[in-house]
């Protein structure tokens, strides 16, 4: 399978394995062809909460299971990510509480978060 492999339109993802239908909207995907595995960026605005926080990127294996759900740099009511890239190797998220993160592609924790405002 390569990243050319795998489509998205609302709350489905479809690839030549399987097809799924998430919890929220997505936003975007990367696709870790040496994992085999889908990171996946929930729209951030598709679970506005008074209260809580929305760790709103997962990682889904090959079959579409559930690995991972990320976690978030702060504990601030609002706190989700609202971009994500994986440059030079790493899997680099943006949070609305200005913290750029990079986020291990194995286990979704933090391995180092910078402020940035």
């Amino acid at each position: 399978m390569n990243s050319s492999n795998f489509s998205f339109e609302g709350k489905v993802i479809t690839t030549e394995k399987f097809s799924k239908e998430l919890d929220y909207p997505i936003q975007d995907i990367i696709y870790l062809e040496n994992k085999q595995s889908f990171i996946v960026l929930y729209d951030m605005d598709s679970n506005i909460r008074k209260w809580g926080q929305f760790p709103n990127i997962i990682c889904l294996n090959s079959k579409g299971e559930k690995i991972w759900t990320v976690e978030l740099p702060t504990t601030d009511t609002g706190d989700s990510y609202f971009r994500m890239q994986f440059k030079n190797g790493k899997l680099i998220a943006d949070s609305w509480c200005s913290f750029s993160c990079e986020v291990d592609v194995n286990t979704g924790k933090i391995k180092e978060a910078i402020f940035v405002k």
